[in-house]
């Protein structure tokens, strides 16, 4: 596909995922890892360099609506498995779309919904198949139960379970 859109989105998407990675850092396409953040934030500066106006969504997600199993989700015990995350709302053609760059590819393997081939047209696969529940993060502010030493922990038994 020539779309520059669609090319840039599975660049950043190509870029494996891992949580908690390291900030901050320099936003390029050669990373290796990246988390959902850093892959928002370098797929809106490569879009924005190409001229496409693109905006920044909040979303809250439930880690437990995805295939991760009980004994890494139950490590959340005081910060809960409620979690935000991070996307790009972008308008192609008149379409408010919802684009999520950060389940790469290989994701797939342990059941994540992974977005394989991105028409351009459409929202990508979100983050969870769950509930989800979108937000302006310009114009809300949500917080939500935060244990670092606790995310931390979890963070790291989740990237050993994904091999990262």
């Amino acid at each position: 596909m020539n779309n520059p859109i669609i090319k840039l989105f599975e660049a950043v998407q190509s870029i494996s995922y891992r949580c908690r990675n390291p900030s901050p850092i320099e936003l390029s396409l050669g990373l290796t890892y990246a988390n959902c953040s850093q892959k928002r934030d370098l797929l809106k500066q490569e879009l924005n360099k190409i001229g496409f106006k693109v905006r920044e969504l909040d979303a809250i997600f439930d880690w437990r609506d995805l295939p991760i199993p009980q004994e890494i989700t139950r490590l959340l015990k005081e910060s809960g498995t409620l979690q935000k995350h991070h996307l790009l709302g972008l308008e192609i053609e008149g379409q408010d779309l919802k684009v999520d760059p950060t389940w790469d590819l290989s994701l797939e393997l342990f059941g994540f919904p992974v977005t394989k081939s991105w028409n351009g047209y459409e929202d990508t696969k979100q983050v969870t198949d769950g509930k989800i529940i979108y937000y302006d993060p310009s114009l809300q502010r949500i917080s939500l139960p935060y244990f670092l030493e606790e995310r931390k922990i979890f963070a790291i038994e989740f990237n050993k379970w994904i091999g990262r």
